[in-house]
C-alpha cells in the first residue's frame, strides 16, 4: 500500500506500474471513468499495451452500428425464426469486410463467439436478440498476460486478475455504497494487490505480506487528458443532416476539431457539441488545456422522441494537452518504508 500527500496520483501509479515486473494477467482499478481513461492514455504513451474496458452506459448494444450491420446480414425481416448456418457465416463474413478497420470490431467477434458457445447447435433469432440486449460492453474482453486492463471498480465487478493495481484518488469510506466499491476493488486481486490512494481509512489493516509506503512527492495532473463524450455532451439533432456523412465513418476515424464542432478529415462538420459540453471545454481551459485531436469512439444509432426511424449519431474520444508553459515540474521524493 503507497499513501500520498499529492492530490493526484495518476503519474505515480503508472510510474509504479512501468517498474514493477508483472506475472499473469493485470488490471487497473479506479473509481471514475475520467481517471481510467488517463491511465490508460499514460500507459500506452509509455509504449505499455493497455485496454480500457468500456461500458456502454446510456445505450443498447443492439444499436451499435457494428452490430446493427451484423443483425441486417441475417435477414432479420424474414420469417424464418431459426439462423442457418450458411447465414450466420455469411454475416460473419460480411461483418470482418465491412468493419475490418473499425476499433469495436473485436468487441462484435467477441459478441458473436459468445453467442455461439452457448446456443451451439441452433441459433434462434429471438435469442439473439435478447442475448444482444442484455449483454454489456464490460461482459466481452480476454483476459491476457501481455495487455493491462483499465477499469472503474464497478465495471470489475465478477472479474479476477492475478495482479491488481487499486488507485483510491480522493476517496472517502463515507457511506454504504463507498464501502461495497471498496471491498469490491480489494477483492479482484488472486496474487498481488497494489493500493495507491491519499487517504488514511486503511491504517488500521494489519495483514501478513503487507507493506506500507509513504510518498511525499507532489505530482500534477498529466499533460494529456482523454474524455469519452456521451450523449449529454453533442448536439443530437445536428446528426439527422448529416446521415450521408456519418454513415462514411466507423470506430477509430479521425476527426479535425474546428471550434465547438467536429469534421472528417476532407473538413467537413459531422458533429457538434451540446452547450453543455461547451462550458466544460471552457473550464479545461482555463486550466490551460486546449483540444488536440479526436477519433470516432462509436457509431449508435438512436432515435429522436417522436420519430419513426433511427439516425446514426457519433460519440466521439477527445484529446486535451496542457499547455507547457502551464505544466509544473513534478516533485519527486523518495518513499519512506515502514512509517
Amino acid at each position: 500500500m503507497i499513501q500520498y500527500q499529492s492530490e493526484c496520483l495518476i503519474t505515480p501509479l503508472v510510474d509504479d506500474i512501468l517498474t514493477t515486473p508483472l506475472t499473469g494477467t493485470t488490471c487497473v482499478l479506479t473509481k471514475t471513468n475520467d481517471e481510467a481513461l488517463q491511465i490508460t492514455g499514460l500507459l500506452l504513451k509509455n509504449g505499455i499495451p493497455a485496454k480500457l474496458i468500456q461500458t456502454n452506459d446510456g445505450f443498447d448494444l443492439y444499436n451499435l452500428a457494428e452490430i446493427r450491420y451484423f443483425l441486417d446480414c441475417l435477414n432479420f425481416s424474414d420469417a424464418n425464426v431459426i439462423i442457418s448456418d450458411e447465414v450466420w457465416d455469411n454475416a460473419k463474413q460480411e461483418l470482418e469486410i465491412k468493419f475490418c478497420n473499425s476499433t469495436k470490431r473485436e468487441l462484435c467477434s467477441n459478441i458473436i463467439r459468445a453467442f455461439e458457445v452457448t446456443n451451439p447447435d441452433k441459433k434462434y433469432k429471438s435469442d439473439l436478440e435478447v442475448f444482444i440486449r442484455e449483454s454489456r460492453l464490460e461482459d466481452f474482453f480476454h483476459e491476457n498476460g501481455e495487455t493491462i486492463f483499465v477499469s472503474t471498480i464497478h465495471k470489475a465487478k465478477g472479474k479476477e486478475f492475478d495482479n491488481v493495481f487499486i488507485m483510491l484518488q480522493n476517496f472517502y469510506l463515507d457511506t454504504d455504497d463507498a464501502r461495497r466499491l471498496l471491498y469490491v476493488a480489494l477483492t479482484r486481486a488472486k496474487n498481488t494487490l497494489i493500493v495507491h490512494m491519499n487517504s488514511n481509512f486503511l491504517d488500521y489493516i494489519s495483514v501478513e505480506n503487507l507493506q506500507h509506503f509513504w510518498d511525499k512527492g507532489i505530482y500534477s495532473q498529466p499533460n494529456e487528458v482523454i474524455i469519452d463524450l456521451t450523449y449529454k455532451d453533442v448536439w443530437l439533432d445536428y446528426f439527422i443532416s448529416r446521415q450521408h456523412l456519418i454513415s462514411q465513418l466507423m470506430s477509430g476515424d479521425t476527426l479535425v476539431i474546428n471550434g465547438n464542432e467536429c469534421q472528417n478529415t476532407n473538413g467537413q462538420p459531422v458533429l457538434k457539441f451540446s452547450q453543455q459540453f461547451v462550458k466544460r471545454i471552457e473550464s479545461m481551459n482555463k486550466l490551460h488545456y486546449t483540444l488536440k485531436a479526436a477519433k470516432v469512439n462509436f457509431v449508435i444509432y438512436w432515435r429522436k422522441e417522436g420519430e419513426e426511424s433511427d439516425v446514426k449519431i457519433i460519440l466521439p474520444e477527445l484529446y486535451l494537452e496542457k499547455n507547457p508553459e502551464s505544466s509544473s515540474q513534478n516533485s519527486v521524493v523518495k518513499r519512506e518504508d515502514d512509517f
